[in-house]
């Protein structure tokens, strides 16, 4: 299969789409009856950020897994983007691939309530300064929709802030994600 990069998007290459789904299943006992990625899933949801990330069994689970694009340690920036999603994802609890992640933080758990996200905590991820930062305010989110996300679209964000933060935007406005993010997010917004 293809290396793994920066500018990969899970949505685009249905097998990888799918393996990132069975590794989901997998970390979260959802497939058999027996432990499953139990002790992986663990270490990744105590990891303080992309540094403790990357040193995790569970990352090690993800990259090897069949249908997950090659990802080389030597590209350091791909390692650190791959371990931010498997941390992400092991904050998640289910997938719920209706909306985009980002629309979910804005669309209402029952009719006429509030957004999950409020604008200023959206914008706050959105000007996340580095990984770090961008990795705890992501959390966050996933706990303020009660870790029920598109996985595929929340990896996809995560590899997209990723190559943004480490190569700059993209020149057409359209590709940035910062524009992405606030279309899906203020489409699901609710008026009041």
């Amino acid at each position: 299969m293809s290396e793994l990069n920066l500018k990969f998007r899970f949505s685009q290459h249905q097998a990888a789409a799918e393996a990132l789904e069975q590794w989901f299943l997998w970390l979260h006992n959802a497939q058999d009856s027996g432990k499953g990625g139990q002790a992986e899933r663990a270490t990744l949801r105590r990891a303080q950020g992309p540094d403790e990330l990357v040193l995790s069994p569970g990352l090690r689970s993800l990259i090897h897994r069949r249908g997950i694009p090659h990802c080389t340690a030597h590209d350091a920036d791909t390692l650190v983007a791959v371990a931010m999603v498997a941390g992400a994802l092991a904050h998640s609890k289910r997938h719920h691939g209706k909306f985009s992640f980002v629309a979910q933080l804005a669309t209402p758990a029952e009719k006429g309530g509030k957004a999950p996200m409020s604008e200023a905590r959206f914008t706050r991820l959105q000007k996340s300064r580095d990984h770090d930062e961008f990795y705890r305010n992501l959390v966050r989110a996933i706990a303020l929709v009660k870790g029920k996300v598109n996985i595929v679209s929340l990896a996809d964000s995560i590899l997209h802030w990723c190559q943004e933060h480490r190569y700059g935007v993209n020149r057409q406005p359209i590709k940035r994600l910062a524009v992405c993010w606030a279309q899906d997010y203020y489409a699901a917004l609710p008026a009041n």
